[in-house]
């Protein structure tokens, strides 16, 4: 199901936008952890979500934490709404901030629900331009196929946050800025937030009639 994502998502979006998704923070004695190291964190705790034998609601709720700790939802909340956020009260980006949370999680248990022996590679990191850290991974699927997948990060509070994951070099979060400002500027800001809303919902109604649909069938 995953690499049936990236490749749907990623090969069409990328035709169409030329654009530029989707990790937990360990305590160390000293300080900053090297981001690759948050970066490793979050891949291997995804991984145990992933193999384990949680319905949705339950990986929803193991990987919550997760993703709060590794990314900085706040940031990239904000990008993508792009100069759409200026006009924003601040109950309106308390509201748009949470359903953010809500759908990022909810995509994360969706697409990470089917383990097949997929692992996790690191293939570098450098630095980039103020004070940014780019990590490169690649995620090895079953029949030996790859996805790339490298961590834009920043620090934030005194700790390395991921901002930004680009799939063999398309940034979900660029294109969800292209469809979310375009969305605002069409329908206004309150049937955007009606709309992701929706998307939550729809992510659990499916995963919920997946998960029942096979508990039947063993029966």
């Amino acid at each position: 199901m995953l690499r049936r994502i990236f490749a749907n998502s990623v090969a069409a979006r990328r035709m169409a936008l030329g654009a530029v998704l989707f990790w937990l923070c360990l305590a160390v004695a000293a300080g900053q952890r090297p981001t690759a190291v948050v970066v490793a964190d979050l891949q291997q705790k995804l991984v145990a979500v992933w193999r384990s034998d949680m319905d949705f609601e339950q990986r929803f709720e193991a990987l919550a934490p997760i993703i709060e700790a590794s990314h900085d939802l706040a940031s990239m909340a904000r990008f993508a709404l792009g100069n759409q956020w200026q006009g924003l009260s601040a109950v309106q980006r308390e509201q748009f901030l949470t359903t953010f949370r809500h759908l990022t999680v909810a995509t994360y248990a969706d697409r990470f629900d089917e383990y097949d022996g997929e692992r996790f590679i690191q293939s570098g990191q450098r630095k980039l331009a103020q004070g940014k850290r780019l990590v490169q991974t690649k995620l090895l699927l079953s029949d030996g196929a790859r996805i790339r997948l490298d961590y834009l990060l920043h620090l934030q509070d005194g700790q390395w946050r991921i901002i930004n994951i680009l799939a063999d070099g398309v940034s979900e979060l660029a294109i969800k800025r292209s469809e979310y400002t375009a969305f605002i500027r069409d329908h206004g800001f309150a049937a955007l937030i009606e709309e992701l809303q929706h998307k939550v919902s729809q992510l659990v109604d499916e995963r919920q009639a997946a998960h029942t649909h096979a508990y039947v069938g063993l029966r």
